[in-house]
């Protein structure tokens, strides 16, 4: 069996402390509409860095004050780690502002995850790092005026201390209006927290540590003393409807393989937690007679809630191939129940060995997607779950690791008709990545790459929008060690009888930072490592924050995008 696929975050830990190299004044350009996207209008460029595993981003309720915006077509989101506009060129070109640029130090600095809307159109996050050096929980309040700056306002810095330290997952509102949120590291043990922030009046919020994990220590006990406990929470939360919290940890656990974690509410505002499950990972011979069976691994992405309170998530390795999986969380009579819906077997290109084990070739099994670091969007309609997996899809190209592993692709997951069948995987769609022959926007054509955020799908029969991590230029700027390419953002339309096709379309290329990509046009501009969209259910305005970029230094912007 092969080992875990590579985390796309190896030298994130480095990356936190270091200073990122200044921004580089740009060349702003726009051009004609191109029949295959929008016009990419660059306002300023800066150095492109490594972004880590992204995470997810949320928002409740879109601004009342762009009612008009709400109307147009349905939106796309755009993350890059730099400064630019999306600027009308046409009919429903969308528009893309950056209202905020970090600028390290005390304000926090890389947003890692997305933001949160309250009602008044006042935006919620968090940045990795920054504040004490620890992250920060920040809001960003829209001017009286439009068209004036955002202001804004830090609602907490962590210490690295029992607060918790450098929150990754997006927060999330109670029907109270407190925030909650996790933090990776810190708390009482060492091992992450979830915490939670209340208005207190007059613009000041107060913290608390909600839970602090305590990890899976040596001799531990499902449920015993000492107990097996999760680790490292790394996605958002999510709320069910009768206020229980629900999360996953990248580690912890019986096996050290992750959790899934509940936060039920008691009196004075209190919660307990319980490990729901405990991911089992995939151990050499699991799956054969004698054996248990192959579990999933490190679960990244944050948890779908089902009208019928069914769970479901993905782990970003594990399963019979070691390439991930799709999961579900059943309760019956108060016990969770796990059931692995589908185990991804990646994309082996068969590169040094002897004859070449290739994927979807006679005797070896067929081309499939692998390490999903996302959550899974349900289409309430069908039942059907929708997802992307960084790697995988076809079996050649974007090398990781010293060998093809493919680009990635984007899933969907049918259930059977009769229950206790097996679920039914298609592949929607495979990248290509990119070459230094592509052309993008041409042909050759350049293709995104490791797509890595969540997809938004606004409804049943809508379309798919997305983002892939890198790809899309024959340029090595962005990620010189990995691959081609600074990332696209991309959507997917659904099938018109009596095809069964979905079409992909990239809506904008990145294309790094400095003189070359200043001297593009067109939809081609500076940025690189876009992260993912969600739009809201309102339609026509979105929110989100880049990992990199801005005119502070490199460290981030908030943005909008309207319709």
């Amino acid at each position: 069996m092969r080992d875990a696929p590579q985390r796309m975050e190896t030298d994130r830990l480095e990356r936190q402390r270091e200073t990122p190299a200044p921004a580089v004044a740009g060349i702003a350009i726009s051009g004609p509409q191109r029949p295959d996207g929008p016009c990419l209008i660059v306002k300023r460029t800066l150095r492109a860095g490594t972004i880590l595993v992204p995470q997810q981003l949320t928002l409740e309720r879109a601004s009342a004050q762009n009612s008009e915006d709400m109307l147009k077509s349905s939106p796309m989101a755009v993350l890059i780690g730099a400064l630019f506009a999306l600027m009308p060129c046409g009919a429903a070109t969308p528009v893309l502002t950056t209202l905020y640029s970090f600028p390290a130090g005390t304000e926090g600095a890389f947003p890692e995850a997305g933001l949160v809307a309250n009602s008044s159109g006042q935006l919620f996050g968090t940045t990795y790092s920054g504040g004490t050096g620890w992250g920060t929980v920040f809001q960003l309040i829209p001017p009286a005026t439009q068209g004036n700056p955002w202001t804004i306002h830090q609602l907490y810095s962590f210490t690295g201390l029992a607060d918790g330290a450098n929150p990754r997952g997006a927060l999330v509102f109670s029907s109270h209006g407190v925030i909650y949120g996790t933090t990776e590291q810190g708390g009482a043990s060492g091992y992450g927290t979830v915490f939670s922030l209340t208005p207190a009046g007059g613009g000041k919020w107060t913290e608390a540590t909600v839970y602090s994990f305590k990890g899976a220590p040596s001799g531990c006990v499902p449920g015993g003393s000492p107990a097996c406990d999760g680790a490292n929470p790394e996605a958002g939360l999510i709320f069910s409807p009768k206020g229980v919290i629900y999360g996953t940890t990248e580690s912890g656990g019986t096996t050290s393989n992750g959790t899934v974690f509940s936060l039920t509410p008691g009196t004075g505002g209190t919660y307990t937690e319980a490990v729901l499950y405990s991911f089992a990972g995939a151990p050499s011979g699991c799956g054969t007679t004698g054996n248990p069976a192959c579990d999933g691994a490190n679960p990244l992405g944050s948890l779908t809630f089902s009208k019928t309170g069914t769970l479901y998530g993905t782990t970003y390795s594990g399963g019979t191939a070691n390439w991930g999986t799709v999961f579900q969380l059943a309760q019956t009579s108060g016990v969770w129940t796990e059931t692995v819906l589908w185990s991804f077997l990646g994309a082996p290109s068969g590169i040094g060995s002897s004859p070449p084990a290739t994927c979807g070739t006679t005797g070896q099994p067929p081309c499939d997607g692998g390490a999903p670091a996302g959550n899974v969007v349900l289409n309430t309609t069908t039942g059907a779950l929708f997802g992307t997996t960084t790697l995988g899809g076809r079996p050649t190209g974007c090398p990781q690791g010293g060998y093809e592993q493919g680009c990635g692709a984007v899933f969907e997951l049918v259930p059977p008709a009769t229950l206790g069948n097996p679920w039914t995987e298609s592949l929607l769609y495979s990248f290509a990545g990119s070459t230094a022959a592509c052309v993008s926007g041409g042909s050759p054509a350049c293709d995104g790459a490791n797509p890595s955020g969540n997809l938004a799908m606004p409804s049943s029969t809508s379309p798919i929008y997305g983002s892939a991590f890198a790809g899309g230029s024959p340029t090595d700027i962005c990620f010189p060690a990995s691959y081609y390419g600074c990332g696209i953002v991309f959507t997917l339309q659904p099938p018109k009888a009596p095809s069964t096709k979905w079409t992909k379309s990239s809506l904008a290329f990145f294309n790094g930072d400095g003189e070359i990509c200043s001297n593009n046009a067109t939809n081609i501009g500076c940025g690189g490592g876009p992260n993912g969209v969600i739009l809201s259910t309102a339609g026509g305005i979105l929110y989100g924050t880049t990992y990199v970029g801005g005119d502070g230094g490199g460290y981030g912007t908030v943005f909008e995008v309207t319709f």
